[in-house]
């Protein structure tokens, strides 16, 4: 069942990604559809009106291979006259102004950020629905040998527009809704990661650190971190090889960290590494061989090379400790190992 549903997920996301493909693709295939069902009829009107417009999308998908926005906008339109022929051809009893209705809602997925217009696009779709339907209500307009061609099929016809026009929307309403799911995703984690780094931020671990010592209730240790020297490193290399650094460094820190444990960047080139149910006995070998890593570390920016060493400052908490003292505590600690030279880890 779980390949089943990661195989939908993989098919959803592939759609989801070629969106603007499968719709102009799905489009040119329902106009070839029409064309040869009214060629048949004897229609050769509406037929000619289905091969220019199939011919309007094999255009974007095969000679200009364009599908951006600006096709979705063209295809909006094209969509727009299309319908707007028809219905006046017609009459209204076949419902091909359910395409105008239908494509006015799938612009909100299909053209999401053109030039913030979007509204705009709908205004016009609903404006042009009502104006036809006025027109066609109140003049009965209509091509009398087409009417009287189509007039057997005129339910089949009806609900196969209803058919096409409700699939299209709820697949766009579907897909849409997978996207937003997708952006409050992206906002909760940029919310509690650091963007650059990857890592925790510091509100993450503030909201998060009291619910985690009321539900452990056991020793915990807190190790405070600093690249040394990282401002000379922005001076010499530039910013871009300094968040390089803080890149790589934050890939170990992570490492040592593991699932179980935090690794938080707590402001600038400072990070936290919080680890539950443990002592500084413990923590201590894993800080040193973190230290020696970073220090055999070499960062290649630009052709350049840079290395980089770490001070840390180790900090133990009993179950009933205040966290914030025990920051402080690893805090002081840190600081200790700077003034004794750096490049170490003080317990």
């Amino acid at each position: 069942m779980s390949k089943m549903h990661s195989r939908l997920d993989k098919a959803l996301d592939w759609t989801n990604k070629y969106k603007n493909v499968v719709f102009l693709a799905v489009c040119m295939v329902i106009h070839l559809a029409y064309m040869i069902v009214f060629r048949v009829l004897g229609v050769s009107l509406l037929a000619y009106l289905n091969f220019f417009s199939s011919s309007f999308y094999f255009y974007f998908l095969f000679l200009k291979k364009d599908t951006s926005e600006t096709a979705m906008l063209a295809s909006y339109f094209e969509i727009l006259l299309f319908s707007t022929l028809s219905e006046l051809a017609l009459g209204r009893d076949y419902g091909f102004y359910l395409y105008i209705i239908g494509m006015s809602a799938t612009v909100f997925y299909l053209v999401p950020s053109y030039k913030n217009k979007r509204f705009f696009y709908q205004i016009i779709g609903i404006v042009l629905t009502l104006v036809l339907e006025g027109v066609v209500i109140m003049t009965d307009i209509g091509i009398p040998y087409m009417q009287e061609i189509l007039a057997p099929y005129q339910p089949v016809v009806y609900l196969i527009n209803i058919a096409i026009t409700a699939t299209i929307v709820m697949a766009a309403a579907f897909f849409y809704a997978r996207e937003l799911e997708k952006v409050w995703e992206t906002l909760r984690y940029n919310m509690n990661h650091d963007v650059l780094t990857g890592l925790y931020n510091r509100r993450f671990f503030e909201q998060q650190i009291e619910q985690i010592r009321e539900q452990e209730k056991s020793p915990f240790v807190i190790t405070m971190l600093d690249i040394d020297f990282f401002k000379k490193v922005n001076d010499t290399y530039g910013h871009e090889a300094g968040d390089e650094v803080l890149v790589q460094v934050s890939s170990c820190l992570k490492e040592a960290a593991g699932k179980e444990n935090l690794a938080v960047r707590w402001g600038g080139e400072e990070f936290i590494i919080y680890f539950s149910n443990t002592t500084a006995d413990r923590i201590y070998p894993q800080m040193e061989e973190l230290r020696k890593q970073i220090e055999d570390m070499v960062v290649e920016v630009a052709g350049k090379e840079i290395q980089v060493t770490i001070t840390s400052g180790v900090a133990i908490g009993l179950p009933d400790s205040n966290y914030e003292k025990v920051i402080h505590n690893a805090d002081e600690k840190l600081y200790l190992g700077k003034r004794r030279g750096r490049n170490q880890v003080v317990v």
